[in-house]
């Protein structure tokens, strides 16, 4: 696989992403981390923040035909659905059938699969709690998604996708943020460390801060980073510190 290709495969990061001392709150962060680890994200959702996380999976059948979805990858979704389910239903009528008819956005697992956007299989998971998300991201089934037999897999780069950018462990971590608590690119007191990573996307009223390939065992940055933005706001609401704009 050439460089043309592995060039936009995002490289990990040495260690996680931690903020730097001279950031605002650094010492309420601090504390924060040193608290039980669960504990703290109740406290963050306790506050209800006006943030959305989203965790997303990228997978290829092997010997896939980029990017056309074909018979064969409908037969493999099939197999993949049922072989990780107890039972196939109708996700109409509720009955039991022997095949699934496949549609665009399949409810699976508490999330859902998506089909027909670059990769041939997508699973995502949307929520507003950070204890929802960490409860999601230790789910055995996520080791559905590893099997190197089944997906397209080359030793060296990771999963392959139809995008390079979610090649390597093909997962991506997220959280939407409201667009007013932006100025300029900046949460305030706050830059995006694209150093380590991480990225901004603009969408109609939100900023969504992402990273992708953390892999199964590397979600400390995402907590990290999300844990600080959320205490500059919750501090700000305390005031604590100077409040957000409105």
């Amino acid at each position: 696989m050439g460089e043309e290709y592995t060039k936009f495969i995002p490289i990990q990061a040495a260690s996680d992403w931690e903020p730097p001392s001279h950031f605002t709150a650094i010492d309420t962060w601090e504390k924060f981390r040193k608290t039980n680890w669960e504990e703290g994200l109740s406290y963050i959702d306790s506050h209800r923040l006006p943030f959305t996380y989203r965790f997303r999976i990228a997978r290829n059948p092997k010997h896939s035909t980029y990017t056309k979805r074909t018979e064969k990858t409908d037969q493999f979704l099939n197999r993949f659905i049922e072989e990780s389910t107890s039972q196939v239903e109708d996700l109409n009528s509720g009955k039991k059938h022997p095949n699934l008819e496949l549609k665009q956005r399949i409810p699976w697992n508490s999330g859902t699969l998506v089909m027909g956007d670059e990769d041939h299989i997508r699973w995502e998971y949307v929520t507003d709690s950070l204890v929802e998300l960490n409860s999601v991201l230790k789910s055995d089934f996520l080791t559905k998604f590893e099997a190197e037999d089944k997906f397209d897999f080359q030793k060296g780069i990771g999963f392959i996708n139809s995008c390079p950018t979610n090649s390597g462990f093909g997962d991506k971590l997220s959280v939407s943020i409201p667009a007013r608590l932006a100025d300029s690119g900046e949460l305030r007191d706050f830059r995006l460390p694209t150093d380590w990573g991480f990225y901004r996307e603009e969408l109609k009223g939100r900023l969504v801060f992402f990273r992708k390939n953390f892999g199964p065992n590397r979600k400390n940055s995402f907590f990290n980073l999300v844990s600080y933005l959320a205490l500059l706001v919750i501090s700000g609401k305390e005031g604590t510190k100077a409040s957000f704009a409105p």
